[in-house]
């Protein structure tokens, strides 16, 4: 008796459920970087404390380490930009650990579907 299928659909519902919930975290954190690039330049809510003037990438890289959580440090947010990666960490806690309920989910081969009501 083979244990692993490699060929099952619920496989497929992993790979599927991982890449879409990766690419979605990175929208996020996008859309965060954008919001970190607008309150610095253009509204000047708050600032960076680094070395060198933030190119796209920096305020790309400073959003995905503070949505994951990881909080580096080698980038610091001052003012009220602060505010702002804090509720940026805390959304990223809440999505990550969303995500990891519903691939543990999928994983059981028990995904939840929406619209559909429990016949009981």
């Amino acid at each position: 008796m083979k244990l692993i299928q490699w060929g099952c659909p619920c496989y497929r519902g992993l790979a599927l459920a991982v890449v879409s919930i990766t690419l979605a975290h990175i929208f996020e954190a996008g859309a965060f970087a954008i919001g970190f690039w607008f309150a610095d330049k253009i509204s000047h809510i708050g600032s960076f404390d680094t070395d060198q003037p933030m190119s796209w990438m920096d305020y790309f890289y400073f959003s995905l380490v503070n949505f994951t959580t990881l909080g580096r440090g080698d980038i610091t947010p001052l003012g009220h930009l602060r505010f702002i990666g804090g509720i940026e960490a805390f959304v990223g806690f809440l999505m990550i650990t969303a995500s990891g309920s519903y691939v543990l989910q999928v994983m059981s081969g028990n995904p939840p579907r929406v619209g559909v009501k429990n016949s009981s």
